[in-house]
């Protein structure tokens, strides 16, 4: 049998108006659009009109026709016999079947396999003891039709034939039909994720696992284009590896993903690991901090390495005695939003090892699982609140000719059944705070509740340009309790348009600034409290002492560079991590205390510790650091502007 390949040139608008149709039909796109230049290739494929579909499982693969074309395909001896012979439970290996499956399209080297492999595609692995029963592990498509972007950015449409034989009449094409509705619930209320979080760091203090990455899904109704979504995250995230998946049974997947798992181009086998993430500020001056960040997480540095040496106890056996080596060691890779460091193995694979075999050895790997990765799995499985599905699985091209390029999947969306599904995970230490964990983990999901059109809550987002939920006050009553920054608070204050007016306006809202602790009582006296305030800097510290917080002293931190993360209830938590200065000469004992009541944090700094804290009931904000300093990155303006909309 002998397939053929025509190539003709492809515009931007034929590709994009193929992209959206996979809202509706099955088919992929892979690819990358962001790395390190010449880490992380740019090509892309998008496969719009599969030929057949396979579906891999525990014990065999199925396989459908989804063309004329391919329905002759399957009327073919050889391709017919393979089929009996890789059907679940006849007998053979899955990843024996796909290798053999490729050898019958050797013939054109533009034939490939794509598509997607959840989670348990570590069940796949020769000593894998999978559950009873055959189970589906994804999909994988062989193309009649798809569109391939060069380095250069150059697209092109490939179709593949085959002229001796006659396409057949499907008379039962498979129709991409509406999945069950689907419940949008999370898989736990606030607060249940640092509960788990706090049983695995008991357990990680008792059984011997280095590490542990435990993961959550959120779900919200949606009934949108994915296609649409998709568009969005690319615009906003570009990724070493993007995707979208239609996977024929009424479900979509898309996401961008940092990691590289594997590229194989002929007997050289690379892996890429990321670890370690900072958010990305804006400027070159900006991008530097960030990096130079990066760079002093020790903790980032050696998970790192036990990424990279767990990817080599995993590729060392396919590979030539001596050949897997370390090119590179904490490359620096700036996205749009945040910075990573990545390490680059790379090795020569043994005779008869191919793309299959290292995509089977690295499934589940350390980086979302755990080390050891026994150990770990055994954990996530008892602990976890429901199975990951694609979380953590393996987008796949494998080509003809053995070349592969594998992408793990994070920081991606699945939609079935009306449903929108976000699942993201964090690696946990034994020291790790699960308040904090369960923060980060929410955090995750923005981008992608983003590019579904909607907030965390699952509530349409406002269009871009609409006006804020809540404006500035138009003058407050300044309370200064002997500030040494005094003009600088009034000067950051005016540039927002903003009156000044003395202590006694009781009727206005009110910004407290100073060290002075007599002094600030005073003058909160004089207003009957703290309502309607606004407190920056050690006024911070005493406001929230009256207020019942566990308050110390310590030595003077003036002009120190703070991370503020926002936690999802801040009204500011897209805007990530950014940086200010801290002045103080106390603050909060500690970041387990449990909070009085009506107050939440809007951000912790780098060590815990809530940073921003307001009380919505008495519109009560709290800084325990200046706002008005010059060293806050300009993005920080946005933890200022909540902070006043609140006492507004």
């Amino acid at each position: 049998m002998q397939l053929a390949a025509a190539h003709a040139p492809a515009s931007e608008g034929e590709v994009a108006q193929a992209l959206a149709g996979l809202d509706g039909a099955p088919g992929i796109w892979l690819g990358g659009d962001a790395g390190i230049p010449g880490l992380h290739p740019q090509q892309a494929v998008l496969v719009v009109r599969p030929a057949l579909i396979l579906r891999p499982g525990t014990t065999g693969v199925t396989v459908q026709a989804h063309s004329p074309l391919g329905h002759g395909l399957l009327t073919q001896p050889a391709i017919a016999a393979w089929a009996t012979a890789s059907a679940p439970g006849a007998g053979r290996a899955t990843l024996a079947s796909l290798r053999a499956f490729m050898a019958l399209m050797e013939s054109v080297p533009e034939s490939l396999l794509t598509g997607a492999l959840p989670f348990e595609a570590w069940w796949l692995a020769p000593g894998a003891a999978p559950p009873g029963g055959h189970q589906t592990l994804g999909v994988l498509y062989l193309p009649e039709v798809y569109y391939e972007r060069d380095a250069q950015g150059r697209w092109s449409r490939v179709t593949l034939s085959a002229p001796e034989v006659p396409p057949q009449a499907l008379p039962d094409l498979p129709a991409d039909t509406p999945s069950d509705p689907a419940t949008p619930q999370d898989d736990f209320p606030p607060g249940g994720h640092a509960d788990m979080v706090a049983r695995a760091v008991q357990h990680l203090r008792a059984v011997p696992l280095v590490s542990l990455t435990l993961s959550q899904s959120f779900r919200r109704p949606f009934t949108g284009s994915a296609a649409a979504a998709f568009g969005r995250l690319r615009q906003a995230n570009p990724a070493p590896i993007v995707f979208m998946v239609n996977d024929g049974a009424g479900g979509h997947l898309f996401g961008a993903s940092p990691d590289l798992q594997l590229v194989v181009r002929g007997r050289t086998v690379q892996s890429l690991p990321v670890c370690g993430t900072v958010a990305r500020r804006p400027g070159p001056v900006g991008e530097a901090q960030s990096l130079r960040e990066l760079f002093n997480e020790e903790v980032d540095a050696a998970s790192l390495a036990v990424c990279s040496d767990a990817l080599r106890n995993d590729l060392a056996p396919l590979c030539e005695p001596g050949s897997l080596r370390l090119l590179d060691r904490r490359r620096p890779m700036s996205l749009a939003t945040v910075v990573h460091t990545v390490d680059r193995l790379q090795g020569r694979m043994r005779d008869g090892v191919d793309a299959w075999d290292c995509i089977a050895a690295t499934a589940a790997p350390v980086m979302v699982t755990g080390t050891p990765r026994a150990l770990a799995l055994a954990a996530i499985d008892r602990l976890e609140a429901s199975p990951r599905g694609w979380y953590g699985g393996l987008t796949v091209l494998v080509r003809a000719g053995g070349d592969a390029l594998v992408g793990t999947i994070l920081r991606a969306a699945s939609i079935r059944g009306g449903v929108a599904e976000v699942r993201t995970g964090g690696d946990l230490l034994a020291d790790s705070v699960p308040e904090r964990e369960e923060a980060e983990s929410r955090l995750k999901a923005l981008s992608l509740w983003r590019a579904l059109g909607l907030d965390s809550a699952g509530h349409p987002r406002a269009a871009a340009g609409a006006p804020e939920p809540a404006s500035l006050p138009p003058a407050v009553a300044l309370l200064d309790a002997q500030d040494p920054l005094g003009a600088s608070a009034q000067d950051a204050l005016g540039a927002l348009g903003i009156a000044l007016v003395g202590p006694g306006a009781t009727d206005l809202p009110a910004v407290l600034v100073g060290a002075d602790g007599p002094r600030c009582a005073e003058l909160l006296q004089s207003r009957g409290g703290a309502h309607r305030l606004l407190a920056w800097g050690d006024a911070a510290a005493h406001v929230l002492a009256q207020a019942g917080f566990a308050i110390g002293t310590h030595e003077p931190r003036h002009g120190r560079p703070v991370p503020c993360r926002p936690t999802p209830q801040a009204p500011f938590a897209e805007a990530g991590t950014m940086t200010v200065a801290r002045y103080a000469t106390a603050g909060l004992r500690s970041a387990s205390d449990p909070l009085p009541a009506g107050w939440i944090v809007w951000a912790h700094d780098g060590d815990g510790l809530p940073l921003v804290l307001v009380h919505p009931g008495q519109r009560t904000a709290c800084l325990l650091y200046r706002p008005d300093s010059l060293m806050c990155e300009p993005t920080a303006g946005a933890v200022l502007h909540a902070a006043l909309a609140l006492i507004a």
